[in-house]
């Protein structure tokens, strides 16, 4: 079954881009693409897509400030959030007002389609908040290049122990790789 998908930037050449990347991968089709809140709203109510892109800088408001409008119009659409920025403030708030995450506009599109598969399927995009003081720890020590065994010997737990925190943390963040967690640890400043 195709998910369907829905993007919201007020810039014309990322919107573009974007469809183009997503519509390239199998499995996924972007079925409208505007440029404002109100048309946010719109494109949810007769198109229903199972996961909506949106950008939180948009020109008539703020896309914090549709997502409760779009729930309304399609009860059914996942909200993904997309933003220039990687604080955690904004996935808070955002995670709050119902989204099921927020994806910084410079994370590598492997990410953006391993996120909208996990929010599709129904699922929520964890954010830095969410994780535990010792997964940041662990997080933190692997975007500073430091091995399983190093990071053992530095938090005095056990390699075995460190790679299940690996696996856990990327489980959790939807990330497959450790490259892709050395990134998203320096996204959200770790």
């Amino acid at each position: 079954m195709q998910i369907r998908v829905a993007i919201v930037d007020d810039h014309g050449l990322i919107r573009d881009a974007l469809s183009d990347l997503i519509r390239s991968q199998p499995g996924i089709d972007v079925v409208a693409s505007v440029g404002n809140g109100a048309e946010a709203v719109q494109i949810a109510a007769e198109y229903r897509p199972d996961v909506l892109l949106l950008d939180i800088a948009l020109p008539d408001t703020s896309g914090l400030d549709v997502i409760a409008q779009i729930h309304d119009a399609s009860q059914t659409t996942r909200i993904l959030m997309l933003s220039m920025h990687s604080e955690p403030e904004y996935a808070v708030t955002a995670c709050a007002r119902g989204a099921c995450g927020l994806i910084a506009k410079s994370a590598p599109i492997e990410e953006l389609i391993d996120a909208i598969h996990a929010v599709a399927a129904g699922n929520a995009i964890p954010f830095a908040g969410e994780l535990t003081e010792r997964e940041r720890e662990v997080l933190q020590q692997i975007a500073q290049g430091a091995t399983n065994c190093e990071i053992a010997e530095r938090l005095q737990l056990r390699p075995k122990t460190i790679e299940a925190y690996s696996q856990q943390l990327m489980s959790k963040l939807s990330i497959h790789t450790r490259a892709g967690l050395v990134g998203y640890a320096r996204r959200i400043g770790l």
